[in-house]
């Protein structure tokens, strides 16, 4: 987590795009996993740039969100 921290602390906004092997990296997913995440939509379609995938920070931000909210849901389920 140390990595994913200090790329998003790099960032200057939250509007700076990632490619998709960035995301992967800063997941700590392979990059089909991140493909997958964005075909089953749990990922926002991407911005193309010729034939570049992106994401942005913001994006990335959001989907770490959703997931600590699914896992504190389950968490408060189980106890």
């Amino acid at each position: 987590m140390k990595v994913m921290s200090e790329e998003l602390n790099t960032a200057v906004n939250l509007k700076q795009l990632l490619g998709l092997d960035k995301v992967a990296k800063l997941l700590d997913v392979s990059k089909r996993e991140v493909q997958r995440l964005i075909a089953t939509q749990e990922l926002p379609k991407p911005i193309k740039i010729g034939r570049l995938s992106k994401l942005t920070v913001g994006e990335v931000e959001a989907f770490i969100e959703k997931l600590k909210q699914r896992r504190n849901s389950k968490e408060k389920i189980v106890e």
